[in-house]
Parts: C-alpha cells; sequence; structure tokens
C-alpha cells in the first residue's frame, strides 16, 4: 500500500531483495514482478478500472530502491490522464517515447534518470529521459499530479495531504487484500514435482 494513497488500492510493487537501480533487476524478479502485473490487471478489471504502473528512477537525497507504483483507473480517466501525462512532461522540458514491446528502460536510456507509465495490460510503456542536472522536485509528483487531476481529485495530488492513520491504512490494506484474493498467483502449484 502507499503512503498517502491517490486512491484506496494504490499500491506499490517491487523486488524482496533490495534493488537500487532497474537494471539491477535480475530476470528472476522481472518475472515474478510481471505475473504481479498481470495479476493485478485482472484484479482492477474486475471493477471496470485499467492499472496504471507507473516507476520513477530519480537520484534522491536518500536511498534508491526500484519499485511501482500501481493503482485502478477508470477507462473513461484514462484517455485524459495520458494526454495530461504527456503535455505534463512537455511542461517539464521532457519528452515522452513510447517504448517497443519488450524493451526495458536500460535498453532506451541507459543509466540516465528516467519516468516511465502505462496503462492497462496492452498498452505500451512511455518513458522519458531525464537530465540529470535538472531540477527533480518538479518531477517526483508529475504523474500522480497528472493523474489527480484526470480523475477529478487534484487536491490529492500531494501524497503528504493524503496521509491516513494506522487504522485507516489497516482497513485499506485488508480490504485490499481481500480484492486481490482471487487473483493472487500461486507459486507452489507452478513447482514440478519430479
Amino acid at each position: 500500500m502507499a503512503k498517502g494513497p491517490l486512491v484506496s488500492d494504490h499500491l506499490i510493487l517491487c523486488p524482496v531483495e533490495h534493488v537500487a537501480k532497474p537494471g539491477e533487476i535480475t530476470e528472476d524478479m522481472h518475472n515474478e514482478m510481471e505475473v504481479y502485473q498481470q495479476s493485478l490487471i485482472k484484479c482492477f478489471a474486475a471493477s471496470g478500472n485499467e492499472m496504471l504502473l507507473w516507476e520513477r528512477h530519480l537520484p534522491t537525497k536518500g536511498v534508491s530502491h526500484t519499485h511501482y507504483q500501481l493503482l485502478p483507473v477508470a477507462s473513461r480517466h484514462v484517455e485524459a490522464a495520458t494526454e495530461l501525462l504527456l503535455d505534463e512532461g512537455k511542461k517539464n522540458g521532457l519528452s515522452f517515447q513510447k517504448m517497443d514491446r519488450g524493451a526495458t528502460p536500460n535498453q532506451m536510456v541507459g543509466d540516465l534518470p528516467f519516468i516511465r507509465f502505462r496503462f492497462g495490460n496492452e498498452a505500451s510503456f512511455y518513458i522519458a529521459k531525464v537530465d540529470p542536472s535538472a531540477d527533480m522536485r518538479p518531477l517526483f509528483p508529475l504523474v500522480r499530479r497528472a493523474v489527480a487531476v484526470a480523475i477529478g481529485q487534484p487536491a490529492r495530488s500531494n501524497w503528504k495531504r493524503c496521509l491516513t492513520s494506522k487504522q485507516e491504512e489497516s482497513l485499506m490494506v485488508e480490504g485490499a487484500k481481500e480484492r486481490f484474493a482471487k487473483f493472487e498467483p500461486d507459486f507452489e502449484s507452478d513447482d514440478d514435482d519430479d
């Protein structure tokens, strides 16, 4: 569950092991994260939503940890959210490009900072390379801000204004677990019993 979630099922997906840079994700980690993404796409689709996934690899003062933010967005908002994201990128000096299916961020931008996003399963990722000398402060909330406006919740664009109590957070986590339970991957049944 994301801190200060934009919507109730705003989730964080990350490798169990600490991975500082996206290029350090192993094939096994990538495959496991992909299985969870596919399950969440199905989970969100069951309630008429598409999954927004975004990743930003930007220099920070603290520790960098590779993670994806995922949340359900009503299908009717996807086109407007995509346009707003592309426009916000331009306003901030970013040029989002569509990624080829199967391409990795490292293949597209090398070790440079980047922001990427996609809606749903079939859509391509959009990725923007970020100048390492750029002011990162307006880039951290870029995706969240655009999506908050697109879904009619501009007041929720700042995560700090959306913080919840431990009790509220626990209730949201339990609700998310319930909604996801029938879509959760079963890795044990994939094991070979030779």
